[in-house]
């Protein structure tokens, strides 16, 4: 028993070459495999949180625009100009309906306290007139290509459409917001006169650079008070 513990002490020939390389190939191997399940886990995550943050921002656009569209407001029911909708060129126009779909939207809210309004939609303090639109970053031009993306939905308070106005919602996908006018049940009107609902589309997409980008489109039918 003793010459077995001396041998066992002695022993230092270690491992050979061969066994180091079977192991450190079994290593790397191991190694490239829990490098793919972290990178797959940090894909998945990031595609879920660019998906929230899409959500959140086209929820936060649609609310907006729907509480604001729904109050849209005769421009002069005490002249019988009765229109809702508004051409961006004249806010005092109506707007020439058909087309039925268009990616701008400009309409009047008659504001102040309850029963505080003069019965007219006018730029004062404050403006009462609104435009919903879609441009490039830099509120320039609309966007309608790839090159101009990401867009931004902006909403503009003057009774001018053409100024650049506040942002909204960033990261738009190109004509990514549309507004489709409709009857009360759901048919195409024939003029602005007859527009009863105006079904809201609004499509973001948030890419942070990791995973696959996220992509959310929310959809509203809007109900018009004042008609």
């Amino acid at each position: 028993m003793a010459d077995v513990r001396v041998r066992f002490f002695k022993d230092e020939r270690g491992f050979t070459l061969s066994e180091m390389l079977v192991t450190i190939i079994i290593m790397m191997f191991v190694l490239l495999a829990l490098a793919g399940i972290f990178d797959a886990s940090l894909k998945v995550f990031s595609f879920g949180n660019n998906k929230v943050e899409a959500m959140e921002s086209a929820r936060i656009g649609v609310e907006k625009m729907e509480r604001e569209i729904r109050q849209a407001y005769n421009f002069n029911s005490a002249s019988s100009q009765n229109h809702l909708f508004f051409t961006t060129a004249s806010p005092t126009t109506a707007l020439t309906v058909p087309p039925t779909t268009r990616s701008d939207l400009t309409f009047g809210n008659d504001l102040g306290a309850p029963g505080a309004g003069n019965g007219i939609v006018e730029c004062g303090s404050p403006c009462e007139y609104i435009t919903y639109k879609l441009t490039d970053n830099a509120g320039n031009s609309g966007c309608t290509t790839a090159a101009a993306a990401p867009c931004t939905l902006r909403r503009v308070n003057t009774s001018d459409s053409t100024q650049a106005g506040d942002p909204l919602v960033e990261n738009v996908v190109p004509n990514g917001l549309s507004f489709t006018f409709l009857r009360s049940n759901g048919t195409a009107p024939a003029n602005e006169a007859e527009v009863g609902m105006v079904l809201v589309k609004l499509t973001v997409k948030v890419n942070q650079g990791i995973g696959s980008a996220g992509t959310q489109t929310l959809t509203t039918v809007i109900d018009l008070r004042n008609r």
